[in-house]
Formats: C-alpha cells, structure tokens, sequence
C-alpha cells in the first residue's frame, strides 16, 4: 500500500466485527503512532490499550452517567436540552462495541516559551494565541498515525474526542492519574458493514499561494 493509499483509504468506522486485534498489532500499532511529529521530541502522549468487555462497559456507564448529570444542569433544563443531551450516549459510546479501544492521554509539556508567557502573566487564552496548544497538536499527529496505521493492517478506527465530557470518570476507570489527562479515545476492530468515505473540500477552497 502506498502512502497515498494509506491515506486516503483511511475513514472513520463506527461499527466493527467482534473478531479480537491481536496484541502484538496493538503494540505496533501504537509503535508506529510514536513515531509522530512531535514538539522539542517531548512524546508527552501516553496509550492504554483497552480489550477488556467489563471495563468497556464500565467506561461506557461512565459517560451516560455524565450525561445525565449534564442534562440536569439548571442551563441544560432551561434550554430544554435535557432530552437531546441523553440522546449523546449512542453515538458517544459506540467505542465499547470495538474489540480495542485505545485510550490516549497527554501529559503536562512546556517549553521555554510558554514559561517566559508565563513570567509575563498573560491569561490562558493569550497564552494559546501566542502558542496554540504544541502538546495537543503534538497529540493530534500520533492519534493521525495511529488510525492511518490500523488501515494499512485491515482495521477500521475512529478518533473520538466527545467522550471526553467524562474525562475524571473515564480516568479513573482506567486508573490513570494526574498529570496525564484523558485526550482522545481510538476505538478499533475489523469494520462491521461498508466503509462510506466522506468528501473534501476542493483542494483551491483550503490552499492558497503568497
């Protein structure tokens, strides 16, 4: 498979064959995703690998269960989202039906620049104006090879970030601890069904020349 297939042969699958992913794919797999572009080569990502059916279902109640505190905010009531809120589970747990998923932390990373922002006192916002997240963008790059690498084996992957909302619960089901904090989860597995791509924009609407 060239590079060009691997990339753009790669879509995001949301329904997957129970057939297990053997754990020596799982280590090279994530091996491969090491290998990412990443800032002063601080690799500040951490993986863990799920294949576990009581913690996916742990990880899933997880969630529902922060949904239903978030639909409940007065905010939430008031909107009158409490319904489509809960309505969120489906597709925010669709990971628990792979037989893998990949968990993908990140931890704590600054640079002599961000120190020197930070001497200046700026506010957050300043802050990642002037910097703009180099440990999420160094993040973002691994979780990219790691679903272009399941591809090029024969599996299907989703980079999901929505799950997310249940960060605190969803690191202590899987026993992770400050300073790591919970990023991204990667479910994987053989796709279940036909892979539909999705269309992007014309190549003259995203780049220009200067």
């Amino acid at each position: 498979m060239s590079f060009a297939d691997a990339v753009e042969g790669r879509h995001s699958v949301r329904r997957f064959r129970p057939d297990p992913v053997p754990r020596g794919d799982v280590r090279e797999l994530v091996r491969l995703a090491t290998r990412a572009a990443n800032a002063n080569n601080a690799q500040m990502w951490r993986f863990v690998a799920v294949d576990d059916r009581a913690t996916l279902e742990r990880m899933r109640a997880a969630i529902v269960t922060r949904l239903d505190e978030i639909a409940a905010w007065p905010e939430v009531v008031a909107a009158g989202e409490s319904t489509a809120t809960r309505a969120m589970a489906g597709s925010l747990t669709l990971f628990a039906d792979a037989p893998l998923v990949v968990a993908v932390f990140g931890l704590p990373y600054a640079s002599r620049g961000d120190r020197l922002l930070e001497l200046r006192g700026l506010s957050r916002d300043e802050h990642d104006r002037l910097r703009q997240r180099p440990d999420l963008q160094s993040i973002g790059a691994a979780v990219q090879l790691l679903c272009t690498a399941a591809h090029t084996f024969g599996y299907g992957s989703c980079w999901m970030s929505a799950p997310v909302l249940a960060a605190e619960s969803l690191e202590r089901v899987l026993g992770e601890e400050p300073p790591a904090r919970l990023v991204a989860l990667v479910p994987i597995g053989r796709p279940a069904g036909r892979v539909r791509g999705t269309r992007r924009l014309p190549l003259d609407d995203v780049l220009r020349f200067v």
